[in-house]
């Protein structure tokens, strides 16, 4: 009926569990080392954003101070050039290139247009700086 001894059937029968165990054992060892390496692997790298992170935030704090120093001068200028009189009706023949006989609201736009460019430059360089931190 069989055509090997009860004994061999057991022995193959022992054999393939000793190979399941351990098969199960080898992956359970693995398994848990790779975890480990992912902890750390993630600890590190969590690590490394929380340093970034907070250099991001150094250089937004830098730039919105100086932002904010920007937008007082523009205030305190502006306070100023309306002390200067209104545009007059007669035309100008530009002569006079020095700024002085600007009107007020000329020389406040002026005023504001450089005030917004440097608010743009100083944004810009917060991104390069901040560009260049994450790449150091």
């Amino acid at each position: 009926m069989f055509p090997l001894g009860l004994f061999t059937y057991v022995k193959i029968g022992i054999f393939t569990l000793c190979l399941c165990v351990a098969g199960y054992i080898g992956y359970a060892v693995e398994s848990s080392r790779f975890n480990s390496y992912k902890q750390a692997q993630q600890a590190a790298t969590q690590k490394i954003q929380e340093q970034h992170q907070t250099a991001a935030d150094q250089i937004r704090k830098d730039k919105d101070a100086q932002i904010a120093s920007i937008n007082t001068q523009l205030v305190d200028a502006i306070s100023e050039l309306r002390k200067r009189p209104s545009r007059s009706q007669t035309s100008s023949d530009g002569q006079s290139g020095t700024g002085l006989s600007l009107s007020a609201e000329d020389s406040s736009f002026l005023v504001r247009e450089a005030a917004r460019a440097d608010i743009l430059r100083t944004s810009l360089d917060a991104c390069y700086k901040q560009y260049d931190a994450l790449t150091q």
